[in-house]
């Protein structure tokens, strides 16, 4: 691992300005650390220290399986399945209503009338014809987007009706709901839904909040003690940050320096140790947090059927998968991880699934790995059969940023072939 310690050293060193810190880390499925190295320091103050390797960080997105793990917890403890209709425990969703043009916008002679036609005609809404269920909203198949959806499939998104709630509901239903813009499990969109998955559980987990459930049935559970979703309220966890910071690009100068952000750390927020914990259960087959065997192969097992519209749609945006492919200087990160054909990859609970032995181009990562990303430019990665998982974290905005990005993908490459 030399050579990728010696290009993160580089990248970290004050003068270069790129990364402020990062911790590459290896954990077995007993949660032992075979692997951990950190290079840069904590903060941007001149003062700081080196950085701690078992600092804090928050994982967001690379976290969200652990709200769907959370959900999985009430399946085992037979509050609900996976299977019936999710409006019994969130009736909010009824007004989420499929989203569709009329046929002759679809069946339009050209791209180019296509483009004008839905300029200006308007959206129509129906029910769908079948139930949103939990297990389309663990797999992103709900139908439900985000609000930059709307533009995506309809060039705006002041053509489509706004979904009204009543001034007490929810802060995620108000701020966390889009119309359904495919019928429930035709079609996949890494999109809102895990904010509901979010929201039973707050219903259904016995908590007034889902922190207090997770708190309780995922931190406490493995003994991870430094480990919340609100870390600028606990001082042990705040205090051991790997400070966030944005890369902000000066006008007059032409030169990029790192500002703070210390807003953006939120959500999911853990140690370098707490992470091994959590992923050693996982790994484990003894796993604590998941006791029936059908509900841990969800976050490692196909879960898309081949060739479904699912499936296809999966492969179709290459950002559901291409974050374990390195960037180009200059060229956009969509263009920089176009493959034809699309590569063998699915969907699990946890994120994305590699069907093959070297799936995406020289990754050197083997079949059965599971992996996802965080906006800060942190990726994880791991692996049952080989009971692996490796760890580049960091705290970077925006996220694809090509120094962090490709120094993540480079150490996935190394630490595959040295510990697997």
């Amino acid at each position: 691992m030399e050579a990728f310690e010696a290009e993160l050293s580089k990248a970290t060193k004050r003068s270069n300005d790129n990364l402020l810190g990062a911790v590459a880390m290896v954990v077995d499925n007993k949660g032992n650390i075979l692997y951990r190295h950190a290079a840069g320091r904590q903060f941007l103050d001149e003062n700081s220290p080196p950085l701690d390797p078992d600092c804090t960080m928050s994982l967001t997105s690379a976290g969200k399986f652990v709200t769907n793990i959370a959900a999985l917890q009430l399946v085992e403890r037979d509050v609900l399945t996976l299977d019936e209709p999710i409006s019994r425990y969130l009736p909010e969703i009824d007004k989420c209503l499929l989203a569709e043009q009329s046929q002759d916008v679809k069946n339009g002679d050209s791209d180019g009338e296509n483009k004008e036609e839905r300029k200006g005609k308007r959206i129509a809404l129906r029910r769908p014809t079948r139930d949103v269920t939990l297990r389309d909203l663990l797999l992103n198949t709900s139908g439900m987007g985000t609000c930059d959806t709307y533009k995506e499939r309809f060039g705006n998104d002041d053509r489509v009706p706004r979904l009204e709630f009543p001034e007490d509901a929810h802060y995620l239903v108000k701020n966390r709901s889009t119309h359904l813009f495919f019928e429930p499990g035709e079609g996949f969109d890494y999109g809102w839904s895990i904010y509901y998955v979010q929201l039973l559980v707050e219903r259904l987990g016995g908590k007034d909040r889902f922190v207090e459930y997770a708190n309780e049935n995922i931190f406490g559970a493995l003994g991870m003690a430094h480990s919340t979703y609100l870390p600028a309220q606990v001082p042990e966890v705040w205090e051991r940050r790997l400070q966030m910071v944005e890369r902000e690009l000066d006008i007059e100068s032409g030169k990029a320096h790192l500002v703070a952000s210390d807003e953006s750390t939120q959500g999911m927020t853990c140690s370098m140790s707490d992470v091994a914990r959590l992923f050693g259960d996982i790994l484990s087959p003894e796993c604590k947090l998941l006791r029936r065997q059908e509900h841990r192969d969800m976050l490692f097992r196909p879960q898309l059927s081949p060739g479904s519209q699912a499936h296809q749609a999966l492969l179709a945006e290459t950002t559901n998968y291409g974050f374990l492919l390195p960037l180009e200087e200059g060229v956009s990160h969509k263009i920089s991880w176009s493959l034809s054909p699309p590569p063998a990859v699915n969907w699990t609970v946890a994120g994305v699934l590699l069907e093959e032995d070297d799936t995406l181009p020289d990754s050197g990562i083997p079949k059965g790995t599971v992996s996802f990303e965080g906006q800060p430019n942190m990726i994880w990665t791991m692996n049952r059969e080989r009971g692996r998982m490796m760890l580049f974290g960091n705290q970077l905005l925006p996220g694809y940023d090509v120094i962090a990005h490709n120094l993540a993908t480079y150490f996935m490459r190394h630490a595959w072939k040295t510990f697997s």
